[in-house]
């Protein structure tokens, strides 16, 4: 395997605080009508989702693909605990496939036509479509409960719940921790020259 296999992985790495900062600015100007400042638990919940998201890419895929499904899954509830619409969870996800987007074409990796590039670019779109999905399946979830249990008006953003999420958060972060991290994209492998 050659070392510029997680050349896309390598590139969200190094720009994850560029698309966290552009992302949280798309968000917390559509919270700002609304009075929410999207800054706090929701701004680390987003790094987080950044971070969860490379971790789709490299050797040790299929957990970090598991883990982003569990964090997006948790980021549906978020949003009805937050108050939003059905449609605007999916909206928010969808901002960070464009601030990705918007700066591949400003800043591409060096290796745009290389296949494995291309092949991580189809698996980074399809992690974004699944985390779309298993959004809004944890929001309508939520939804029925609150309607079944009842009030039909789902519990407010609380600080216990900030607490949960935040423990669940620090699950997957340590289960990242444990994986073997992947070259930088512009160095080889250990062994390979």
């Amino acid at each position: 395997m050659k070392g510029d296999r997680w050349e896309l992985k390598g590139w969200l790495e190094d720009r994850q605080d560029q698309i966290a900062h552009h992302w949280r600015s798309e968000i917390r100007a559509r919270e700002d009508r609304r009075g929410d400042g999207g800054d706090g638990f929701l701004g680390g919940f987003l790094d987080d989702l950044l971070h969860f998201l490379s971790a789709c890419l490299g050797s040790q895929k299929d957990v970090g693909e598991l883990i982003w499904q569990q964090a997006t899954y948790l980021y549906g509830s978020l949003a009805l605990q937050r108050g939003l619409a059905a449609g605007e969870v999916v909206e928010e996800l969808q901002l960070l496939r464009t601030v990705i987007l918007r700066l591949l074409l400003e800043t591409p990796p060096a290796k745009l036509e290389d296949q494995r590039f291309q092949r991580d670019f189809l698996i980074l779109n399809k992690a974004l479509d699944q985390g779309v999905v298993r959004a809004t399946i944890a929001y309508v979830d939520d939804l029925f409960f609150a309607h079944l249990q009842g009030s039909g008006v789902p519990e407010s953003l609380t600080a216990d719940v900030e607490e949960e999420m935040g423990r669940q958060l620090e699950t997957f972060r340590k289960e990242l921790n444990l994986l073997e991290p992947s070259p930088p994209y512009h160095e080889k492998p250990h062994g390979e020259g």
